[in-house]
């Protein structure tokens, strides 16, 4: 039997409502499919009982105006099947690190000095890190669409995980004593020099407008922070304490060094959009930059400032008039 080839072209590339937004039938992305379209807009029953003045999905809940809030992308085309599976590989990477460590001895050569170090600065980060996954929640609840919220979902797991590589490299420094996790919690809630930040960190919790809570949250305190106990911490180590911290705290720098393509790109296209938007993004990062430094400067007020610098250097190239 000869059953001849026959080639059926399909009606339509893609889905309707990206073929029209696209103006083209073509095959889309799966990141294109994943985002594009998933906002509510309309036919909403009620408002909520919590924000009578704002519909359950609502775009005003912001100063930022944009035309189409869809254009916020996630350079990283991230989606569910993209952002597991690139964290996967980086967690498998982080893991083969932490066994080479113990298997060459490295976290025993390390000094008391170091231990002790590593132990009073980075454990209190924990804290840090929940209330970094929380404002992120809140970004997710509130923000408006697609785009922009299913990215700010994944930056909000990631700071959980941050949360977590902070946890083992604790336990792995002090033979998992438990107790240190304690100690870190009590400077958090009572030690002076983490009080401007826990202060700044539990302020941002009862900001209203999401897009104000997206540069304070992950433009500026994760851009101080995290370069601040990261890299200017490990650098304040003995020869052994700096190659076996900057190991251990590889996962957190490199998935921050990724994260903050998003974030500038957010800037960018955001700033770009009006006068307007670009003037409230600028008044917003010069006002908690400077709420930042000043909480921050207890800590190490030298380190701070070059952060600093380096961030409005960034903030700047992303359109902004710091």
């Amino acid at each position: 039997m000869d059953i001849a080839s026959i080639e059926i072209k399909p009606k339509r590339q893609g889905y309707a409502h990206l073929a029209e937004k696209f103006g083209e039938d073509r095959p889309f992305s799966r990141y294109e499919e994943a985002v594009f379209g998933a906002q509510p807009s309309e036919n909403f029953h009620y408002r909520p009982q919590w924000d009578v003045e704002h519909e359950i999905f609502d775009a005003t809940r912001t100063k930022i105006v944009m035309n189409d809030w869809e254009d916020i992308v996630d350079p990283r085309k991230f989606h569910y099947m993209t952002y597991v599976s690139t964290r996967a590989k980086q967690n498998a990477t982080n893991v083969d690190t932490m066994t080479f460590l113990e298997k060459r001895m490295m976290l025993e050569k390390m000094s008391d000095e170091d231990v002790a170090t590593i132990t009073k600065y980075i454990t209190p980060l924990r804290h840090y890190f929940y209330g970094a996954n929380m404002n992120n929640l809140e970004l997710t609840a509130i923000g408006y669409g697609g785009p922009f919220c299913s990215a700010t979902q994944f930056q909000a797991e990631d700071e959980l995980g941050f949360a977590q590589q902070v946890t083992k490299i604790i336990l792995e420094l002090t033979n998992n004593d438990v107790s240190v996790l304690d100690a870190g919690k009590d400077a958090w809630l009572n030690a002076p020099e983490w009080q401007g930040m826990r202060k700044a960190m539990e302020d941002s919790f009862v900001v209203k407008d999401y897009m104000e809570l997206f540069i304070i949250q992950n433009a500026i305190f994760d851009g101080i922070m995290i370069p601040l106990m990261f890299s200017s911490l490990s650098s304040n180590l003995t020869p052994a304490g700096n190659i076996a911290m900057s190991m251990m705290s590889e996962f957190v720098v490199t998935v921050t060094e990724e994260t903050n393509k998003w974030i500038d790109s957010v800037i960018k296209v955001v700033a770009s959009e009006s006068v307007e938007n670009e003037a409230l993004l600028t008044q917003w990062a010069n006002k908690y930059i400077s709420i930042t430094e000043e909480a921050l400067s207890q800590l190490d007020a030298e380190a701070v400032a070059s952060i600093k610098e380096d961030l409005v250097v960034r903030l700047n190239k992303s359109g902004l008039s710091l």
